[in-house]
């Protein structure tokens, strides 16, 4: 069965398009063609391909095959007229979504634009025929598909603090476009923040180039952990250049019960005498980094550990009959894949119980056997109020910690994090994004 286009990606289509300048329906004295392409910005799909037919034609016309993630296609021609424009995973026969219903006029070029993780695909239109801006100019709009929230970009000089710089475009909601702006050309630095955070920096790139009378598009797509953004650089009729984030977010969280813990990651610190919590988040540098962890004053020894660009994570320190032990724990902070869901987990650091334990929501196990110093995965919940969260050992079924009226947001990611200091038993709830 076709779906239809979610709600948030037909606004993207009609805003992007006209912004943009897109051309309307053929007025005639043309060549009778337009030229369509596909960008493929949607890390969830590896290959995708494009179909095509005139809305008084059923049958579905493949027009680019085979579009790599992260590439464009090359330019199909097309006779002018009016087009359900599918898209589909390469060698599928059902569709992802249709654009229905898309006038393509004389000697006019289109960019498909497919972006979003798995359950959150979208497309949208970019016309490729708007009028250049004067010498010396440029015409910058900004797609974000990032599913990272409202974003703020900014172009300054590679030296300039955002703490005095105003955003090239303020508050791009996820799945919209940005107004044009009209710039000056030349050599930038791109920096991406969360919108009116100019601390919360999302992705950094120390040199885009913006050329004379060019138009572009700056388009934001999703990373792995789903916080930090990539960004795609595209002229109109041009080539695609990428801007792959370098850095992942960490965060620390203290489940041994040898004392307060300070901890290094990458040379950040991210726990600084800390006792039964979970951390903030980092950003460091992604690759092999160096930990260092003391716990009463005494260094343990961690080997460095292995982040993987865009991706966030949980470095939980433990402790069982061998002394003071850590996990690296992935955090999946994507959004949920449906709207009216929330993502919930329960990390174990009982480092008292040394058992397994069990997470219930409203008396149903969500989460079994999760081991000391693991995380279980996220479940998607409905979102509400007056939820009832229990955690129990699994090997005896005795009841470890009850919380009552818990609410639970749609469109956000929770960890139930499980401490204890002495007898006491403490559970967490930590609101991720």
């Amino acid at each position: 069965m076709q779906s239809r286009l979610c709600p948030y990606a037909v606004l993207a289509i009609l805003v992007f398009s006209s912004a943009m300048g897109l051309s309307g329906c053929d007025s005639g004295g043309g060549s009778g063609h337009t030229q369509v392409r596909l960008l493929n910005a949607s890390p969830a799909y590896t290959s995708l391909d494009l179909y095509a037919n005139k809305t008084d034609d059923d049958t579905d016309q493949q027009r680019a095959a085979g579009v790599e993630y992260d590439t464009v296609s090359g330019y199909t021609q097309l006779d002018s007229g009016t087009y359900n424009v599918k898209f589909k995973r390469s060698g599928a026969t059902s569709t992802l979504q249709t654009a229905s219903s898309q006038q393509l006029a004389d000697d006019t070029h289109h960019t498909f634009v497919a972006f979003g993780t798995t359950g959150h695909f979208s497309a949208v239109r970019v016309g490729d025929d708007v009028t250049a801006p004067d010498n010396g100019r440029v015409k910058v709009q900004v797609l974000n598909g990032a599913e990272a929230g409202s974003l703020d970009v900014y172009l300054t000089e590679s030296s300039a603090s955002l703490d005095d710089a105003t955003p090239v475009v303020a508050a791009v909601g996820a799945g919209t476009a940005s107004s044009v702006a009209t710039i000056d050309s030349g050599d930038y630095r791109l920096r991406v923040t969360g919108a009116s955070e100019s601390g919360d920096l999302r992705l950094d790139v120390a040199n885009i180039t913006l050329d004379s009378r060019q138009v572009v598009s700056l388009i934001l797509t999703a990373t792995q952990g789903g916080v930090l953004v990539n960004a795609l650089h595209l002229p109109q009729q041009g080539s695609l250049t990428k801007f792959t984030n370098t850095k992942a977010r960490i965060r620390g969280a203290v489940g041994t019960t040898s004392g307060p813990v300070v901890m290094r990651i990458g040379g950040v610190s991210v726990l600084n005498g800390a006792v039964g919590i979970v951390g903030n988040y980092a950003t460091v540098e992604a690759g092999s980094v160096a930990v260092n962890l003391t716990v009463s004053g005494v260094a343990v020894a961690v080997p460095n550990q292995t982040l993987v660009a865009g991706g966030e994570y949980t470095l939980l320190a433990w402790s069982n009959a061998d002394g003071t032990q850590t996990t690296l724990i992935g955090d999946d902070n994507r959004l949920p894949t449906a709207s009216g869901k929330a993502k919930i987990r329960v990390l174990n650091g009982l480092s008292t119980l040394s058992a397994p334990i069990t997470l219930s929501v409203n008396f149903a196990p969500i989460a079994e056997g999760i081991a000391l110093g693991q995380a279980s995965a996220f479940t998607e919940i409905d979102d509400g109020s007056d939820y009832q969260l229990d955690v129990t050992n699994t090997d005896t079924a005795a009841n470890l910690l009850t919380k009552t009226s818990v609410t639970l947001q749609s469109a956000s990611v929770y960890t139930l994090f499980m401490s204890a200091s002495g007898a006491t038993i403490s559970g967490t709830l930590r609101k991720d994004r």
